[in-house]
């Protein structure tokens, strides 16, 4: 699921008939690959499994993706070296505003592993939700202005001079980011 479909786009590019279908399909994966997760959001748009290793005992674990929608798995390698599944309920999350962080609840404590830095893995959800409509419409308004600007725009360089617009992609944004600082 992308959270705007090729019909979305064509619209915004004021695009009736099949000929860039190729072409525009190729500009949104570009613009979801460029905003979305790692991208410059920072965020996971559309629900997504996110995985984190954190090395043994390691207090509480910030996530590094949200918006969090549920814990899913923590595994971690035993004395042996094999991969084992703890239980989910000895773990609490704590959410303070867009930060997460999970640990052991209170009388539990992570479990046991084998000394090295990918000892425990901690599975999760995040995304705004799964439908389209669930991501900020100015997020979703920033792509069509990428996917639009990228259309008209075929080349890296121009003779023109070109000013961003006010309010645009950044800016839109901007308003959705998360970031850390420290």
């Amino acid at each position: 699921m992308e959270p705007l479909t090729l019909a979305d786009v064509k619209a915004h590019c004021r695009v009736d008939s099949t000929d860039d279908d190729t072409l525009l399909s190729a500009l949104l994966s570009a613009a979801v690959d460029h905003v979305d997760a790692d991208g410059v959001l920072g965020r996971a748009m559309i629900t997504q499994s996110w995985a984190q290793w954190v090395p043994p005992s390691p207090g509480r674990v910030r996530l590094s993706m949200g918006p969090f929608q549920s814990l899913t798995a923590v595994n971690y390698y035993d004395s042996a070296g094999v991969l084992q599944a703890a239980d989910v309920a000895d773990f609490d999350v704590r959410k303070a505003g867009d930060f997460v962080t999970v640990g052991p609840k209170d009388g539990a404590t992570w479990p046991g592993t084998q000394t090295r830095a990918d000892a425990i893995k901690i599975t999760y959800v995040a995304g705004f939700g799964d439908a389209a409509s669930d991501v900020p419409q100015g997020i979703r308004h920033a792509m069509f202005m990428l996917v639009g600007h990228w259309y008209e725009n075929r080349e890296a360089a121009s003779e023109l001079r070109l000013v961003d617009a006010p309010l645009a992609v950044d800016a839109l944004l901007n308003r959705h980011r998360v970031a850390w600082y420290g």
